[in-house]
């Protein structure tokens, strides 16, 4: 890893190469939602500040306003609870259709209560109820981390990072730091270099890599179950092969990566080849502009015998000068005579 200029870190989730992109982002979204945190605490809490404003509310509408002004209130945060409910993707199914039949049947009461105000009496607190019951089982039931992964064949086009041994994560760090150098800096090779099928032949590999090193830390775990459940060394004995097979598949990851390793030494090398082919060609090319700099700085040599007279001509006249100003210090007429 030596090779690396960048910070170890964990690796990307690998993708299924034949998948189109916009399956490709399905995927990868779906992975993403399942190594989010359970959902399930925190939309307890809320429902639960929720009811507690609504049954705040209803009490103290109660108090001041009657069963009648209260049942108004109920209905309408039943009516809004449940469009809320229709609309939320990561809702139960089951408390979805609970809580439609919820906000149907509280419209269903409104002719009952509006022709009969009397007909609101503890009708509020019956709506509350249920309105209470429908959120404890939403905050329940909304789709987890098995739900999320339920929705896509993540499982089978997918390799996440936890799905990895941690020991292996450099191996494909190296594969995927490489497809990067190759992202970046293929198009600066130019034509013939072919950087699209390149790219894929990588992605094809890290994908291979991936899956193997997958498999390996499932059948790894495995093998070391039982080893441990051992109940005597004949039973050692019959697991031994395993762990050679697991060896030489681990071997075999390394040997592909060293050759994927290689391969970016290789590009590097090319790729900085080019970059001193390109400022060979950029220093010939601007080679004229130094010359015709030359060139110019030489006329100056070429006239330097006419500076020269020039000096010569001003001391002459400064001598000259020199000679009339002691003449006219020397005039009679003059205040220092």
């Amino acid at each position: 890893m030596s090779s690396m200029s960048e910070d170890v870190h964990r690796p990307r989730p690998v993708v299924d190469p034949s998948l189109d992109p916009e399956h490709r982002e399905e995927v990868l979204s779906a992975h993403y939602r399942s190594s989010s945190p359970d959902p399930r605490p925190a939309r307890l809490r809320e429902g639960a500040a929720q009811l507690f404003g609504v049954g705040f509310t209803l009490a103290l509408t109660t108090a001041l306003g009657g069963w009648y002004l209260s049942i108004i209130i109920a209905t309408i945060t039943a009516v809004a609870y449940t469009v809320a409910l229709l609309v939320r993707g990561e809702a139960n199914p089951v408390v979805r259709v609970s809580g439609a039949f919820l906000g149907a049947g509280t419209l269903a009461a409104v002719p009952a209560w509006v022709l009969d105000p009397a007909a609101a009496t503890g009708l509020p607190w019956l709506v509350f109820g249920g309105l209470a019951a429908m959120v404890t089982a939403d905050g329940l039931t909304c789709r987890t981390r098995a739900d999320a992964r339920a929705d896509s064949d993540r499982a089978d086009r997918l390799v996440g990072p936890d799905e990895v041994n941690r020991a292996d994560h450099p191996l494909l760090l190296e594969v995927q730091y490489t497809i990067d150098r190759v992202s970046e800096h293929a198009h600066e090779l130019g034509e013939g270099t072919e950087p699209g099928r390149t790219l894929e032949v990588l992605h094809q590999e890290e994908w291979r890599i991936a899956g193997l090193l997958a498999r390996q830390r499932t059948l790894r775990r495995a093998h070391l179950r039982r080893w441990q459940r051992a109940e005597s060394e004949r039973v050692r004995e019959a697991l031994r092969p395993q762990r050679e097979y697991l060896d030489a598949v681990g071997e075999a990851v390394r040997r592909r990566v060293d050759s994927v390793r290689e391969y970016r030494r290789v590009f590097d090398r090319a790729l900085a080849a080019h970059r001193e082919w390109i400022q060979c060609q950029e220093a010939r090319d601007s080679t004229p502009d130094y010359l015709r700099h030359l060139a110019d700085a030489e006329v100056l040599d070429t006239g330097a015998t006419e500076v020269s007279d020039l000096v010569c001509a001003a001391d002459a006249a400064g001598r000259v000068r020199d000679e009339h100003v002691r003449e006219l210090l020397g005039h009679p007429l003059h205040p220092d005579a």
